[in-house]
């Protein structure tokens, strides 16, 4: 009997120490776990985030893409593009898009148009003459002197431009080119300049934004 109850003790025994060791294992894994992840975390958090810089901004992928892309949160990405010492990603995207020679491109389109109107109403002026509608050949003299005023401003608009040619949107965009081939002649030099390129987007869209 006394052999039996040893025997029941020794086994609770080794199972409260094989359950000591298990606890103590999975605690210490635990912990190194929490540590990699935080290791991990401070060695390439800023990589991540220029990396989710360059997927929104530059090449205009949607934030949960990105966010999936790099393995994180849709509210680390989210973070990132509202908070970031850019600026707003999203109103970053925006400039991108609006380059001068988009600009340039439209006034010129419009002009076209304008000119277009503009002899139809002058052969609408004609034909008012023929008929003896003087009072019709007024008010189409009018139409036509208001056209004019108007291609005129766009004239002189579109001289500013060609002149100075200089606007946020030129700017980013020479910005991008300068900066994608230096990424590509050497990333880690690249890389030394993100903060530079986030002081000076910041300044200019202050001047020309």
């Amino acid at each position: 009997m006394i052999f039996v109850v040893h025997k029941i003790t020794f086994c609770a025994l080794l199972l409260y120490k094989a359950t000591l060791f298990k606890i103590h294992f999975m605690s210490g894994h635990k912990r190194k776990m929490v540590r990699s992840k935080q290791q991990l975390s401070r060695l390439d958090y800023e990589k991540l985030r220029r990396a989710a810089y360059e997927y929104v901004v530059v090449q205009g992928y949607d934030q949960n893409q990105v966010a999936e892309m790099l393995k994180v949160t849709p509210v680390t990405v989210s973070n990132w593009a509202n908070n970031g010492p850019e600026g707003r990603w999203l109103d970053l995207r925006k400039a991108r898009m609006q380059c001068a020679s988009t600009d340039t491109d439209n006034i010129r389109k419009l002009i076209r148009v304008m000119s277009e109107q503009r002899l139809k109403i002058e052969e609408s002026i004609l034909n008012a003459q023929k008929d003896g509608d003087l009072k019709e050949e007024i008010r189409l003299r009018g139409e036509a002197s208001r056209l004019s005023d108007e291609m005129s401003k766009m004239n002189k608009t579109l001289i500013t431009l060609d002149k100075s040619n200089y606007s946020l949107g030129t700017f980013i965009d020479v910005m991008d080119e300068i900066f994608n081939s230096l990424r590509q002649f050497d990333e880690s030099l690249w890389e030394k300049t993100i903060d530079f390129q986030s002081n000076i987007i910041r300044r200019k869209t202050n001047e020309l934004g």
